[in-house]
């Protein structure tokens, strides 16, 4: 969401005397795996994304399967819809539907 009234505070963030950048990790609230299937004729192409989200590659008699990690699946629609018919969500069904919907209303434009 984007930002549309900001108020400027008195309060002003103070960094803990024991913060050491380079020491710190993030959290990592990445808790659902969505699988997808990319076709071999751009596996090749998928494999050198380096898509921050894919979190496992592994070949599969039917093509790449891309394991992703994500907080929302919306983080990687973008990406999936990107391949176009040569990516075919495996898992989870939830997702695939979410992925038809967007192609269902992307259609209704043209």
């Amino acid at each position: 969401k984007r930002m549309r009234d900001l108020t400027l505070l008195d309060e002003k963030a103070v960094r803990p005397p024991d913060f050491n950048l380079q020491d710190y990790t993030p959290a990592d609230d990445r808790t659902m795996t969505i699988t997808v299937r990319i076709a071999h004729d751009v596996s090749d192409k998928a494999r050198e994304s380096r898509f921050y989200y894919i979190d496992a590659i592994q070949d599969h008699p039917d093509g790449l399967l891309v394991t992703l990690r994500v907080r929302q699946p919306e983080e990687v629609l973008p990406w999936v819809l990107g391949w176009g018919s040569k990516a075919v969500v495996v898992e989870p069904e939830s997702f695939r539907l979410h992925v038809r919907k967007e192609i269902e209303n992307m259609l209704k434009h043209y």
